[in-house]
């Protein structure tokens, strides 16, 4: 009894430790930069999914080709920011990152995607995809700080 205890014991600490050398220990945190890239995400998909919704009937305010031009512009870098988040959901969901991952963009989206529109949240969209491409990126990054708090309340920051 005592040595099939004491080989399950040794079969754990390996197993442990084989999966701790898988990749980055997890900090069950999100660190600002990899807060700040969740920010811009979110704030990207708000102007994507209302640029496609307010384009549509009845409210018509063209806005899907001003996104178009934010995403030909600005595309690397929202990449770039996707790509911070995406280091974070691998480090801290290691087992099942690519599914959490999916999950939270799916909320995001389906959140932004049923938003209900209004001929203020249309012109509002049109403005800040205007005001977007005329200041950049740095004013956009930014702007996306409204998002800190949904942030911090759906990931811990570290410190």
């Amino acid at each position: 009894m005592k040595a099939t205890i004491a080989l399950l014991t040794v079969l754990s600490l390996v197993a442990s430790s084989v999966e701790a050398a898988g990749g980055p220990k997890p900090k069950i945190c999100f660190t600002p930069a990899e807060e700040n890239a969740e920010q811009v995400v979110r704030a990207g998909l708000r102007l994507r999914e209302g640029a496609t919704a307010c384009d549509a009937r009845p409210y018509e305010m063209h806005t899907q080709p001003l996104w178009d031009q934010v995403d030909q512009k600005y595309g690397p870098k929202f990449k770039q920011q996707t790509d911070i988040r995406r280091t974070a959901f691998t480090r801290e969901f290691a087992k099942d990152a690519e599914n959490n991952e999916r999950a939270w963009d799916g909320r995001t989206v389906l959140y932004f995607r049923n938003y209900p529109l209004s001929p203020v949240y249309c012109a509002q969209i049109k403005k800040n995809l205007e005001d977007f491409l005329k200041t950049g990126w740095p004013a956009f990054t930014k702007t996306a700080r409204l998002y800190r708090l949904p942030v911090e309340d759906d990931y811990k920051p570290c410190g």
